[in-house]
Order: C-alpha cells, then sequence, then structure tokens
C-alpha cells in the first residue's frame, strides 16, 4: 500500500470508532430496552463478539505489518472489525443490563 493513502485508513478508523461503533452500541442497547425478553440471547452475542473480537486482536497484533505491504490491509481490516465487535459487546452488555434492572424492579418486595 502507498503510505501516501494513510489518511484514508485512518479516516475509517476514526469514524468506525468514534461514530460507527457507538451507533451499533447505542441501536441495540434501544432494541434491548424495547424488547425486554431475552437478555440470555443479548448474553451470548455479548459474549461471542468480546470473544471474537479478542481473537481479532491476537491475530492483529500477531501480524505487525508494515504499511508498505499487503497485509497492512489485513491488519487494518481486522482492527476496523475489532472496533464493530466492540460496539456490538457494549450495546449488548448494556441490554443485559438492562433486563437485570428490570427483572429486579419486578421481583422486590413492597
Amino acid at each position: 500500500m502507498n503510505p501516501h493513502y494513510h489518511w484514508l485508513t485512518e479516516g475509517v478508523e476514526l469514524l468506525s470508532f468514534f461514530l460507527f461503533a457507538p451507533a451499533l452500541a447505542i441501536l441495540i442497547a434501544y432494541k434491548g430496552w424495547r424488547e425486554r425478553d431475552n437478555p440470555k440471547g443479548y448474553g451470548m452475542r455479548c459474549v461471542a463478539s468480546g470473544g471474537t473480537a479478542a481473537v481479532l486482536f491476537c491475530v492483529a497484533r500477531w501480524m505487525d505489518a508494515d504499511i508498505r505491504t499487503p497485509q497492512y490491509l489485513v491488519q487494518w481490516a481486522c482492527v476496523v472489525l475489532i472496533v464493530l465487535l466492540l460496539g456490538v459487546c457494549a450495546g449488548s452488555f448494556f441490554a443485559v443490563l438492562l433486563g437485570i434492572w428490570h427483572w429486579h424492579k419486578s421481583t422486590r418486595t413492597t
């Protein structure tokens, strides 16, 4: 890859970190708040996306690619996917917390 295009890859990383991942987290948490019926499913999504992100993080760290090599694009794609998966994990975790909070409020004695 030509190092002159490095600003493009950094821009996509910043957009995915500050725009797309939080938007995914908010949408998933909102859907979990509206449904409130399946916190186990959201828990499985949280664990699966977090585990996949951890594995991809290990792969991206293992690559240690230089920007002038084609492996840099694979490493860059792993980083962007890690950020998006962490957004899914955060939204699912918040949906699980909302489900637990709803369950706790419904089982309180007065």
